[in-house]
């Protein structure tokens, strides 16, 4: 998959693969706000987060209809989706997490 996102592009091809993680969304249809009358709503996506070699983040998902959607990250919000949902994999990546 290729994304073109602030002017870089992002290749999923040439890409690391660093962890399966979860995100939520905020929906911004106006059905769905004039049905909840303006509460914020979304949905949780199953997501893929990748680095560049360049050390760039990316979250990538599937929407309705099979569409691939990319979104680039910051580094610390890729730490926290991996502190949540793949600790092992942020320990490897960056360090170890202190015992409670």
């Amino acid at each position: 998959m290729r994304f073109v996102i602030q002017g870089l592009k992002y290749d999923t091809d040439k890409m690391k693969k660093i962890a399966n993680v979860k995100k939520w969304y905020k929906t911004n249809s106006l059905l769905v706000k004039a049905i909840y009358g303006n509460e914020e709503v979304g949905t949780t996506y199953d997501c893929e987060l990748w680095r560049s070699e360049k050390g760039n983040w990316l979250l990538t998902h599937t929407e309705d209809y099979n569409t691939k959607v990319g979104h680039a990250i910051t580094e610390e919000e890729a730490k926290s989706l991996l502190m949540r949902y793949a600790p092992d994999i942020y320990e490897t990546e960056f360090e170890k997490i202190p015992e409670a």
